[in-house]
């Protein structure tokens, strides 16, 4: 019998896709054990050929086979008028392409993580008669997922919310997958390391790798408002592009520290009383790992506005509170925060909520899966 567990992994375009699927992976390669029928993993991802899969997945050791597919482009102009009459061109070379690779690999398995990435290796792979599993981040499904998941053998879900979006699908509730996240850190040494005050609260503005524009450009008004009125000071991750921005507004501030990017984000999260961030999937799994409460502010144009449905199932559960952009213009953010932050019942109800939707678990339980049902179709 075969003893290699060949695992086809499909996803990309942003980390929310990627990252799951690399923590799928790394964890199969640990999995493999004498309680299971397999004792070694292979592991196949598909990606877009111009995503950040193309360096993240290389960049851990696996092997990346490349499909020229593109989104579908929402914008009027001429180039994104360009990548839709070349979209059908595309479709057809990604299918070519992704089957060659199918066959060549053969897969016990495909394990679909959402992105427009994915969606030609999961339908060809159920076209190929190969078993199809799907990860679904958000709490309103991706397009991909809802398209798959009555034919998938079984979709793993971050939020309970998802089921609905899913009829007939067979779901189970398993949480998001993160990989590399350390604890918690003393809070004392965290403040030192970013040169902040440890007797302060601190609020963590993080609007992801690249930064929020829209929330950037509200705290360089307001931030030294908000510090007047609520003796706190921030930790603001401003993103590359508006680092230079911020610091000119902001100016020289004891009380603010500024950073393009947080590599040790295991000290920023234990450093942070409340967190103001956009609701993209693996920042909620972050500070829920870290036991956050949180502002959320979704990003409006996210595709099928899956943020605002992140975000109003985090407060649904009593761990954030939901502040949309146009509310954080017209001043709705200093009665909100002044609310959370002069009542420390509240920021402690909402960390144990926080903490309380976390999954530790997830990896471990999706590998579990995924083992299970490609050995029963051996």
């Amino acid at each position: 019998m075969d003893t290699t567990l060949r695992v086809a992994l499909a996803g990309g375009g942003t980390g929310g896709h990627i990252i799951p699927a690399l923590a799928i992976a790394e964890e199969l390669q640990r999995s493999s054990s004498e309680q299971s029928v397999f004792k070694a993993v292979d592991v196949l991802f598909f990606g877009s050929d111009y995503g950040m899969e193309t360096k993240l997945i290389p960049e851990a050791g696996f092997t990346l086979e490349t499909l020229p597919i593109r989104g579908l482009s929402r914008s009027l102009t001429m180039a994104g008028l360009k990548q839709n009459l070349l979209l059908p061109g595309r479709m057809i070379a990604s299918i070519i392409k992704a089957n060659r690779a199918l066959r060549a690999f053969n897969p016990h398995i495909t394990v679909g993580t959402g992105g427009y990435a994915s969606a030609v290796p999961v339908r060809q792979s159920l076209r190929n008669n190969i078993p199809v599993v799907l990860q679904e981040q958000n709490s309103y499904p991706g397009l991909v997922t809802r398209l798959f998941a009555a034919k998938a053998q079984q979709v793993f879900l971050t939020y309970e919310d998802a089921k609905k979006h899913l009829k007939g699908a067979d779901t189970l509730m398993t949480g998001n997958p993160i990989r590399h996240l350390g604890k918690t850190a003393n809070q004392a040494d965290a403040a030192h390391f970013f040169g902040l005050n440890p007797e302060l609260p601190t609020l963590f503005i993080l609007g992801g790798s690249q930064g929020a524009r829209a929330l950037n450009r509200h705290f360089v008004k307001k931030a030294s408002l908000y510090l007047e009125k609520l003796g706190m000071q921030i930790l603001w991750q401003t993103g590359k592009a508006d680092l230079e921005y911020c610091q000119k507004h902001v100016g020289s501030n004891s009380k603010i520290k500024l950073l393009a990017f947080i590599k040790d984000m295991d000290k920023a999260y234990s450093l942070a009383d409340l967190m103001v961030c956009r609701a993209g999937a693996m920042t909620l799994t972050e500070i829920n790992h870290f036991g956050l409460p949180a502002i959320l502010i979704p990003l409006p144009t996210a595709a099928a506005n899956h943020q605002e449905f992140n975000a109003r199932s985090q407060e649904k559960a009593g761990a954030a509170r939901v502040l949309l952009e146009p509310e954080l213009a017209e001043g709705a953010f200093l009665p909100l925060i002044t609310e959370i932050f002069t009542n420390q019942d509240r920021i402690i109800e909402m960390a144990k909520a926080s903490a309380a939707i976390r999954r530790p678990n997830a990896t471990q339980d999706i590998c579990d899966s995924i083992i299970r049902i490609a050995g029963s179709c051996v």
